[in-house]
C-alpha cells in the first residue's frame, strides 16, 4: 500500500520510483523483445536501431546520438552520427556500404563525429556516390557544405591512397560525397522524397548559433520523429504530431547543476529539454510509443528519469533509449526490442570470405589479411517469433 501522509516526502518519493521501476520492467518483459535477425523489414513497416543514445561523454554501454532507419522498401537511412556510433552499426551486421544516405540534426561532434569512419569504412563495396542532407548556419562556413568539404580534406591522403591502389574500384563511385545543404529556417519542409519515403525538416532552438532542426521520417503511412537537441518550441510539436514514435532529447538529473556558474545553468536550461518539458509534449503529440533520449543511463539515473517525467505524462508507453534498441513500427502497433550483437563482430571482413582465392604466390613479406579458421556469427535468428505490442 502507499505510504500514509505522515511519512517524508522522500519516501513517498521513493515508493514512486519502486512504481516506476516495476512498470517499465514490466514493459520490457511483457512481450519478446531479444532480437538479433538481420533479415530486411517488412514491406509497410519502419525498423528503428539505437546505434547511439547518449552524450558527448561516451561510454563503454552508451555512446552518442545515431540511428539506423530501415524501411519495408528496402531503403535505409543513417540519422546522426555521433562519437562511437560506428561501432555499434559495425556489430549490426548491417553493411555499411549499402549505407549512403545520411541526415544530420546539427553539426556537434556528439551528432556527426564518426562521418569520417563511415565515409572511409564504406567505400569497400560502395559503388554509389554519398549522400548527406544536413542544415545551412548564420554563415556559409559553419553550414554542412563547409563541414563535409573540411571532412573530405581532412581525408584527402587516406582516400587518395586507397584509390592509388585500387582499394576503391575505378569505376565505382564510392568516394565521392554529394551534400545536401538545406536553409535550416523553413518550417515542415520536406528534405527527400523518393521511393514513398518523406524526411521533414523543421527549426529548432539550441545554443544560440543558428542550424540545429528535427527530422522526421514518413513511410506507408508511418512515421518516426527525432528532435535532434532543442529547448521546447512549438516548431518541434507541430512536426511531431500524429507520429508513431516520439525520440525526444532531454538533458537529466545533475546532481552538480547547483555548483554551475548562472550563465551555464541558463545555457543548459535554454539548449536542452527536461524531464518536465520531456513529459508535456508527450502528453501534447502523444506518440504511440514516447522515447527519452540523450540522458546519462545508469542504475542511479533511470527511476528519477522516468518518474519526472511520468509526472507530465502519466499515461501512455514510454521508455528510455538505450544502444541497439531496436523500435519495430507497423500498423498494429510498436514493438521494443534489444539487438544482440557478437562480442567480437566480423567488421569488413566476414567468414564466407574466400581466403583461398588469395594468391598463393604472396611473399611473406607482403601484408594479406588473416585466415578465418572459425565459424563467425551470421545474422542470427529472431528468437521470438512473435508477440504483444509496446502501444
Amino acid at each position: 500500500m502507499p505510504p500514509s501522509q505522515g511519512n517524508s516526502s522522500s519516501q513517498y518519493r521513493g515508493y514512486v520510483y519502486l512504481l516506476t521501476l516495476i512498470a517499465a520492467f514490466s514493459a520490457a518483459v511483457a512481450g519478446p523483445w531479444v532480437y538479433s535477425d538481420n533479415s530486411e523489414p517488412e514491406e509497410g513497416t519502419i525498423r528503428v536501431t539505437v546505434l547511439g543514445s547518449g552524450t558527448p561523454d561516451v561510454r563503454r554501454h552508451q555512446v552518442a546520438s545515431s540511428f539506423l532507419i530501415e524501411v519495408g522498401n528496402g531503403e535505409k537511412f543513417i540519422f546522426d552520427m555521433g562519437t562511437g556510433s560506428y561501432i555499434n552499426l559495425i556489430a549490426t551486421g548491417v553493411p555499411a556500404a549499402k549505407l549512403n544516405k545520411v541526415f544530420l540534426s546539427h553539426l556537434h561532434s556528439d551528432h556527426h563525429a564518426d562521418l569520417a569512419s563511415l565515409y572511409v569504412g564504406a567505400m569497400f563495396g560502395r559503388t554509389k556516390p554519398w549522400e548527406v542532407w544536413g542544415p545551412s548556419s548564420e554563415k556559409p562556413e559553419l553550414g554542412l557544405a563547409a563541414s563535409i568539404e573540411g571532412l573530405r580534406q581532412f581525408l584527402a591522403w587516406d582516400t587518395f591512397a586507397r584509390r592509388r591502389v585500387d582499394m576503391i574500384g575505378r569505376e565505382d563511385h564510392g568516394d565521392e560525397v554529394i551534400t545536401h545543404e538545406f536553409d535550416y529556417s523553413v518550417e515542415k519542409q520536406v528534405i527527400y522524397s523518393r521511393n514513398g519515403v518523406n524526411v521533414t525538416s523543421t527549426p529548432v532552438q539550441h545554443y544560440t548559433t543558428a542550424g540545429p532542426v528535427a527530422l522526421r521520417l514518413d513511410y506507408a503511412g508511418l512515421s518516426v520523429t527525432y528532435s535532434g537537441d532543442t529547448h521546447p518550441t512549438k516548431t518541434l510539436n507541430e512536426l511531431a504530431k500524429g507520429t508513431d514514435v516520439l525520440i525526444q532529447q532531454i538533458m537529466g538529473p545533475l546532481p552538480a547543476f547547483d555548483t554551475l556558474s548562472y550563465e551555464s545553468q541558463y545555457l543548459l536550461n535554454t539548449s536542452h529539454f527536461t524531464p518536465k518539458q520531456a513529459g508535456e509534449i508527450f502528453d501534447d503529440v502523444k506518440p504511440r510509443l514516447a522515447v527519452i533520449h540523450h540522458a546519462t543511463v545508469n542504475e542511479a539515473s533511470r527511476a528519477p528519469l522516468l518518474a519526472a517525467v511520468r509526472d507530465e505524462y502519466p499515461r501512455g508507453a514510454l521508455v528510455i533509449n538505450e544502444d541497439l534498441a531496436v523500435y519495430e513500427i507497423s500498423k498494429d502497433g510498436v514493438r521494443h526490442r534489444k539487438r544482440i550483437v557478437p562480442e567480437r563482430s566480423w567488421g569488413l571482413w566476414h567468414a564466407e570470405q574466400n581466403w583461398n582465392s588469395l594468391d598463393d604466390d604472396v611473399s611473406a613479406n607482403d601484408i594479406s589479411a588473416p585466415r578465418a579458421d572459425v565459424a563467425a556469427p551470421r545474422g542470427g535468428r529472431l528468437i521470438a517469433k512473435s508477440g504483444n505490442a509496446v502501444a
